[in-house]
């Protein structure tokens, strides 16, 4: 009978960005948006027509076209924040299919992991919430207080799973991002159903259902 031969697989774990890439986040960004405008100005607004351009964007930056009075804005901004961690939660989803999709990587024995903006309460909640928890090997979330950076998130993760960069992807949408965690030397990925086709220069995966072919690749 012939040997079946099996490769080693290229990738021993994938690195995903929570926030923008696993979390289906618009229907909460309005939830926070809408009910702190109306909180602070008394005004009933519809996000939905800023949502696609916005909810991946500082929250000032929608709420400088929805309230004028900049001490109005800023008080807007601070209960946007604290509503997204708070009460919006239950309007947090995953993205289409996603689930699936990372039961096909974990099947293919690649460790998942995530990044994320948020302080750990935060993120962790956010995975508990949504069930993400259940496919991620490690989450490392950012400092409270401390800028966001990606390549340190990234370190903490492989560091904790022991598997070097270059047996490693990240998946984001942030072309800044994507660049810095190839410069530290993993694969970078960018996710197009998430915005991530305006990465140039980075392989781009359309639809989650691809990364079971990104975990599936053998070693070359």
């Amino acid at each position: 009978m012939p040997v079946i031969s099996h490769r080693p697989r290229r990738f021993r774990a994938i690195l995903f960005d929570l926030d923008h890439v696993l979390l289906a986040r618009e229907a909460a960004w309005r939830y926070a948006v809408e009910e702190a405008v109306i909180s602070v100005t008394g005004r009933r607004i519809d996000a939905r027509p800023l949502s696609a351009e916005y909810h991946l964007r500082p929250w000032r930056h929608a709420l400088s076209v929805l309230v004028t009075d900049p001490a109005e804005a800023a008080r807007c901004e601070a209960l946007c924040t604290e509503m997204f961690r708070r009460s919006a939660m239950k309007k947090l989803l995953v993205h289409e299919g996603m689930g699936m999709a990372l039961d096909a990587v974990r099947a293919e024995r690649v460790e998942v992991g995530a990044v994320s903006r948020e302080p750990h309460t935060v993120a962790l909640r956010q995975v508990q919430s949504t069930g993400l928890d259940r496919f991620l090997a490690v989450l490392a979330a950012t400092p409270e207080g401390e800028p966001w950076d990606v390549g340190a998130r990234a370190e903490q993760c492989l560091a904790f799973l022991e598997i070097e960069p270059a047996r490693a992807a990240y998946v984001g949408s942030d072309r800044y991002d994507l660049a810095e965690a190839e410069r530290l030397g993993l694969a970078a990925v960018a996710a197009g159903w998430a915005g991530g086709e305006a990465a140039a220069g980075h392989r781009v995966l359309g639809r989650p259902a691809e990364l079971a072919a990104l975990a599936a690749e053998a070693k070359s």
